[in-house]
């Protein structure tokens, strides 16, 4: 295990605040566990690649509704999903759709492009919550997040999550905030970083409300800027 990842589990992030605006939409492609991306573009911003499945070892999800429908967005409602930005890219932008019947949402992420040889050493972070508890990772150093993996439980009606972290070898980074939520209770999400702020980690508290049946998160988002180290 390299020093990076081995520090990975012990570092926190800090609090302040930053805007949101839209998000743009990415593709989808069928796997169950993240696996390298090697792909890159030449665009400024562009979608990673995504794939969806159904949970493994969980109960099965109940069928999405009319309401449910996850057209336009890179995930399905109730499947585990892995999405990786290209090879030197760094994820840009966020946003989701809820979905009651299951308690879930169903994503979208874009990524912006770093430079040649911007970012290093890549690595998965382990699962940063347990189902139905606080998400809180950053990546360590001066590591971005450049994906997700996440897995959906239909019993907790809720997922587990792990980041991808590449680490800028001739960049610093400082002035790192949280976001306000980027969204409410069962409410839409879209969140962007602007300026030369970038994704480092997420924070994230899980709600019920038994009253409604309902099962949901309220994010926000740890961003940096990044200056050269030179």
């Amino acid at each position: 295990m390299s020093p990076l990842a081995a520090a990975a589990m012990l570092l926190l992030p800090l609090a302040a605040v930053v805007a949101t605006t839209p998000v743009q939409s990415s593709r989808v492609r069928r796997q169950l566990a993240p696996e390298p991306d090697n792909s890159s573009a030449d665009d400024s911003a562009v979608s990673g690649t995504n794939s969806s499945s159904s949970s493994a070892g969980a109960a099965a999800a109940p069928r999405p509704g009319a309401a449910c429908n996850a057209s336009g967005y890179g995930t399905e409602f109730g499947s585990s999903f892995t999405f990786e930005c290209p090879e030197s890219y760094a994820l840009s932008a966020v946003g989701s759709r809820y979905c009651s019947a299951t308690g879930d949402r169903a994503w979208n992420y874009s990524c912006t492009y770093m430079g040649l040889g911007q970012l290093g050493e890549c690595y998965w972070s382990p699962f940063a919550n347990d189902f139905g508890s606080v998400l809180w990772y950053q990546c360590p150093f001066n590591s971005l997040v450049t994906g997700f993996y996440s897995e959906y439980d239909a019993a907790q009606k809720d997922r587990r999550w792990k980041l991808k972290c590449c680490r800028s070898d001739s960049s610093v980074l400082y002035n790192c905030q949280n976001s306000l939520p980027a969204n409410t209770p069962t409410g839409g999400l879209q969140f962007s970083v602007f300026g030369n702020y970038f994704l480092r980690g997420v924070f994230a508290t899980f709600k019920r409300n038994v009253r409604r049946g309902e099962t949901d998160r309220r994010f926000q988002f740890v961003t940096c800027k990044k200056r050269s180290g030179n």
